[in-house]
């Protein structure tokens, strides 16, 4: 195995090993993460705004590639990553497919596990710099349907809800970023789909950039 495929595994299983300890902790402690009784319970929304608490701007500035979702099985995985790429544009998330391109990178993982009255769905997003560093992680959970495999409580309604809560956490996270700050002119901004939906206007449609 060459060297640079060494690296290459050795950061995917420190990735694994990472989302694995922070699902753990995740059910463990409840206040690490975000919980709904039923998907499609109304949260609290993610908060973002600059530093010194000046109003949010548009993530638009700050480009990301979505690198990956790993953890379900194939159908589930490409329509989710198709679901959330879809909601993350439609919250002016700019995102782009050359990850040498990008600004921030994103690998996620999708959990489906038994639990309590139901099935617990979980995701943990992170989010890494052009240099590789990760910069934020975004996590969260909440129950679904009972079924016998808990990937089958996982239907088309209840992944689309969970990708636009992934959405709103990922453009919460990018409009406070110095690329979408600078973008804005060091000033606070209004989301173009934000002024859009003010205005009545229906956003553009984008194409996911999903990676099949």
């Amino acid at each position: 195995m060459r060297r640079d495929d060494r690296s290459r595994h050795g950061g995917l299983l420190r990735f694994h090993l990472s989302v694995i300890c922070s699902l753990l902790s995740a059910f463990s402690l409840s206040g690490c993460v975000d919980s709904a009784v039923e998907m499609g319970a109304p949260r609290a929304k993610a908060e973002a705004s600059r530093p010194g608490g000046a109003p949010l701007v548009s993530p638009h500035g700050a480009s990301l590639a979505l690198v990956s979702i790993e953890g379900p099985p194939e159908e589930i995985r490409a329509r989710f990553q198709k679901q959330l790429a879809s909601a993350a544009q439609s919250r002016d998330v700019a995102l782009i497919e050359s990850e040498r391109q990008a600004d921030y990178r994103l690998r996620g993982f999708l959990t489906a596990s038994p639990a309590q009255g139901g099935t617990r769905l979980a995701y943990v997003l992170d989010i890494y710099d052009a240099k590789g560093r990760r910069v934020q992680r975004l996590m969260s959970e909440a129950g679904v349907a009972v079924a016998a495999d808990p990937w089958q409580a996982v239907d088309e309604r209840s992944s689309r809800i969970f990708a636009e809560r992934g959405a709103d956490d990922l453009a919460a996270f990018l409009a406070t970023t110095p690329e979408a700050i600078a973008a804005a002119g060091g000033e606070a901004g209004v989301s173009v789909v934000a002024a859009e939906r003010a205005q009545g206007a229906k956003p553009a449609s984008a194409v996911a950039a999903t990676r099949q």
